[in-house]
């Protein structure tokens, strides 16, 4: 996470309206675009067939328990699939406290979930929009977040986050990529991001990244991806900042979405 730009209004856009009959459209950059991956969150649990629930963004691996952390990153948590849940159509991701010991044996005092597009089934991409709705976490001391991570295979870390958000500041949020160094802004909304359900995306393009919150292009971040990237939806126990002892954080997920040209 970083910041370079300040941002507090931004440029409205018009909606996309070339779309083929029963598309759906981004809310967010207009133009002919194609669905190329959606989840509702219509079932009962997560989608074995989109999802996996272990990131090679995260360094701690574990079969037994099986999920994965990541301490050298701030992170205070380990994520696992029993924190991740599918009703009413949406997914929720419960951040808590808990005592789970993983099979590099460190001792994490907090859990949470994780799930990304990678896998032999999952959605990889370079270019193309991507969109979630959302609503994030009130206490303080979590780090909810929608972002790429480089897929198996590629060699060059490639990082974008559509979103980056930190509890204990409800009017910031961190929008940005990261690979060739860092470059985006630090956007402030003119509305709290845990009191309702908001929109946020981010076009990936060859010439540079645009994020939009709710349809309005908030900041542009010049620069081409240099690696094909995965889908990850996360809810960060933030080392920084800690959450109050018995504090529990919860990122509800409308929908993630992703489309290209």
């Amino acid at each position: 996470m970083m910041s370079v730009l300040t941002i507090s209004s931004a440029e409205r856009t018009v909606p996309a309206s070339l779309l083929g009959p029963g598309d759906v459209e981004p809310v967010g950059p207009g133009g002919r675009w194609t669905l190329t991956f959606q989840d509702e969150f219509d079932g009962s649990a997560v989608d074995g067939s989109k999802w996996q629930f272990r990131s090679t963004a995260e360094s701690d691996w574990s079969d037994k328990p099986y999920g994965t952390g990541n301490p050298n990153s701030k992170q205070l948590e380990f994520d696992q699939p029993g924190n991740c849940s599918v009703a009413g159509g949406a997914l929720t991701i419960t951040a808590r406290p808990d005592s789970v010991r993983s099979e590099s044996g460190h001792r994490y005092r907090w859990s949470s979930c994780l799930i990304t597009s990678s896998g032999p089934q999952g959605y990889a991409f370079r270019y193309g929009y991507v969109e979630i709705r959302a609503t994030l976490p009130s206490p303080r001391g979590f780090w909810p977040s929608f972002w790429t991570w480089q897929a198996s295979g590629q060699r060059q870390q490639t990082e974008t986050d559509v979103f980056e958000y930190f509890s204990d500041n409800h009017r910031h949020l961190y929008l940005s990529w990261h690979w060739d160094g860092d470059k985006g802004c630090t956007h402030k909304p003119d509305f709290d991001p845990s009191a309702g359900m908001h929109v946020y995306g981010a076009d990936i393009g060859e010439s540079g990244t645009d994020f939009y919150i709710d349809g309005v292009k908030a900041c542009h971040a010049a620069g081409s991806p240099p690696s094909v990237v995965n889908l990850v939806v996360s809810n960060f126990v933030y080392a920084e900042v800690p959450p109050a002892p018995e504090s529990v954080g919860h990122m509800t997920v409308d929908y993630v979405r992703a489309w290209q040209r």
